[in-house]
């Protein structure tokens, strides 16, 4: 299985090159697909990839082009074959300079030409696993691809990536931090999504990655844009409206009266 950089900044740019000075886009290469793939229903003769990468993601369009028996109709009928974008020099969407949160600027992994998207229209972002087939991860991952399936907070099912996330000795800039939503190249940067934040350290980030992969396991993708102590202020107000909903619900039931002994011997 090939190493890949780790997914930080500083990592990428070595190994990629530096999107600032432009130098990724010098180095790609076109990846010829085995199969038919369109974008906005037109047929893609080729995907220009990093030539670090380019094998890689060649070797994973084969093994699924073979394990579905080159059939182009079932690889047209899953949406395979729907591509949506690889090299596009940009920023994360929410980590662009100047951007409204005080955010540190990004470049997304597209920037690197080391990301691809597919079937955006039913794999957005927070669409938990969304639909890609499991064989399409499964080969995506024998070439150590990150899959935006497997993010905490909000995921991003159409995204796979070259990169890692395998723990390194000295931690850089952002090695730590939740993954940060908005790397696909859907929705465009006139329209950015307020990405995850990274949470803090110890029992309230801990808790809060729990909260956010439990909701966003059952398609509530929302918080996934919000700090551990939003998250427990928000948590807070819903233990407050239960308490007042019930207390009212109480009221109904049992008269002001009924409620009112029952708090005199229980509580007060």
């Amino acid at each position: 299985m090939p190493r890949w950089p780790h997914d930080d900044p500083a990592s990428l740019a070595a190994f990629y090159g530096d999107p600032a000075k432009g130098e990724p886009g010098k180095q790609l290469v076109p990846v010829v697909p085995p199969f038919t793939m369109y974008y906005a229903g037109q047929p893609v003769p080729r995907i220009m990839f990093h030539k670090k990468a380019a094998a890689a993601l060649l070797a994973a369009l084969t093994d699924i082009w073979e394990h579905y028996g080159r059939d182009q109709a079932t690889l047209d009928r899953l949406r395979i074959s729907h591509y949506d974008g690889a090299y596009n020099r940009r920023y994360v969407r929410g980590y662009e300079p100047n951007n409204a949160f005080g955010r540190t600027p990004r470049w997304s992994n597209h920037a690197f030409g080391a990301a691809i998207d597919f079937d955006a229209e039913h794999n957005k972002m927070g669409a938990g696993r969304g639909t890609i087939p499991q064989p399409v991860i499964d080969a995506f991952k024998r070439q150590g691809a990150l899959w935006g399936g497997d993010y905490r907070g909000r995921t991003d099912p159409m995204h796979f990536e070259f990169c890692s996330r395998e723990p390194i000795a000295q931690p850089m800039a952002f090695a730590g931090d939740v993954q940060a939503d908005g790397d696909s190249d859907q929705g465009g940067d006139d329209a950015p999504a307020q990405a995850a934040k990274p949470s803090a350290g110890g029992f309230v980030g801990r808790a809060r990655n729990w909260i956010v992969g439990m909701f966003s396991g059952v398609g509530f993708t929302s918080l996934g844009a919000l700090t551990s102590w939003e998250i427990a202020v928000v948590l807070l107000a819903a233990i407050f409206i239960f308490v007042a909903c019930g207390f009212g619900v109480a009221l109904w039931l049992f008269g002001k009266q009924r409620v009112a002994d029952w708090v005199a011997r229980h509580l007060a």
